[in-house]
């Protein structure tokens, strides 16, 4: 069995870094596995692909993501393959065009990342997107709140199946217990008690909530935030118009993330929605409590182990994160259940159930 799986790039995020922790374990497992990119960019994720030996097929490096002459292209290769598996828009959407222009017989397989998305609220993509999604022999939710919305969009598919995203734990301890610290800080981190965030800077993530919430907090308190995009300027104008700028690092993107997981106290999600909350997953296994926001896609991944806050929520965050930082004996509880927690999320998990769908997809 030969299995393509395509996504947009490699850059940082949740469905790029399933991609590089799922396929060298399917290799690994006997399915021969490559991975084709649309945007061949150069990105840590990319680097560790290539050093596990993953074969990789770039498209070019042009953020031009929705190139029409990338079906032309995808569909010179998916012959080549039994399966092939997408991720994302549009890279879904290229791959379903590609396999109607070339009439192939290849199964299809997309993972739907998120319980949202703008193309479901317009008119215009109400009759493409079923279109589309059609074309699909199976879909794989992430969650079951991802699994709900997409149904009622699609009104009764009844190709989609939930798989949950997995996490490699034993990588994230590794790095955890490594204690390395290969990212520049300009300030020194002792006697501080360290609030990491890890997410890209889009509207969805929210830095917005957690940076105002430090505004309540004593000054003893200090927010790394890992990644980047467009609105990290946004949140560093916001850091001095609140007076909290000396209590932030803007550490951008970083590939040792159990590393800083280890130099922190508390991980935050103050997420707007979520299709998983990978972080959050992350955070649990490196043995430090969680508090998300209360939204589909992290509300059941976290109730009942880390905490919850209503979204943009500032006080209740702060409150939280003084009542874990003043009280050790619920500190302490609330990372053996987030330990707990976290097992149920391990890789080894998501690249069985997946390998069950290719399995039975191949023998159809």
């Amino acid at each position: 069995m030969k299995i393509l799986r395509v996504i947009n790039s490699l850059h940082i995020g949740g469905a790029e870094r399933s991609i590089v922790g799922n396929v060298p374990l399917h290799i690994k497992n006997g399915y021969a596995t490559d991975v084709l990119l649309l945007n061949g960019e150069d990105t840590f994720f990319l680097k560790e692909l290539k050093e596990q030996n993953v074969p990789v097929i770039s498209l070019g490096k042009s953020n031009m993501l929705f190139n029409p002459f990338f079906i032309l292209k995808i569909s010179r290769i998916i012959n080549n393959y039994d399966i092939v598996h997408a991720h994302l828009f549009p890279s879904f959407y290229i791959v379903a065009f590609a396999k109607i222009f070339r009439n192939s017989k290849t199964k299809l397989v997309f993972t739907e990342h998120s319980t949202s998305n703008n193309r479901r609220g317009k008119f215009i993509f109400k009759w493409i997107e079923r279109f589309i999604y059609n074309q699909y022999d199976k879909i794989i939710a992430i969650t079951p709140e991802a699994n709900i919305n997409l149904k009622q969009h699609l009104r009764g598919n009844e190709n989609i199946t939930v798989i949950y995203n997995g996490v490699d734990l034993v990588k994230i301890r590794n790095e955890k217990n490594q204690n390395r610290e290969s990212f520049n800080l300009n300030v020194k981190l002792k006697d501080k008690t360290i609030i990491t965030q890890i997410a890209s800077f889009r509207s969805q993530k929210d830095q917005d909530t957690l940076i105002r919430s430090l505004a309540l907090l004593p000054e003893n308190f200090h927010v790394l935030f890992v990644g980047d995009g467009a609105r990290m300027s946004i949140c560093k104008e916001l850091t001095e118009k609140l007076g909290v700028a000396d209590q932030v690092s803007f550490l951008g993107l970083q590939n040792n993330v159990g590393a800083i997981l280890n130099k922190s106290s508390i991980v935050v999600m103050s997420s707007n929605y979520e299709g998983f909350g990978r972080a959050a997953i992350e955070g649990m296994a490196a043995g430090k409590p969680v508090i998300a926001s209360n939204v589909p896609g992290l509300s059941k991944i976290v109730e009942g182990a880390g905490l919850l806050f209503e979204p943009r929520d500032e006080k209740m965050l702060s409150n939280l994160i003084l009542k874990l930082s003043n009280d050790s004996n619920f500190y302490n509880q609330t990372v053996k259940k987030c330990l707990n927690r976290a097992e149920e999320f391990d890789i080894s998990k998501m690249v069985k159930e997946y390998e069950d769908v290719y399995d039975n997809l191949f023998n159809s």
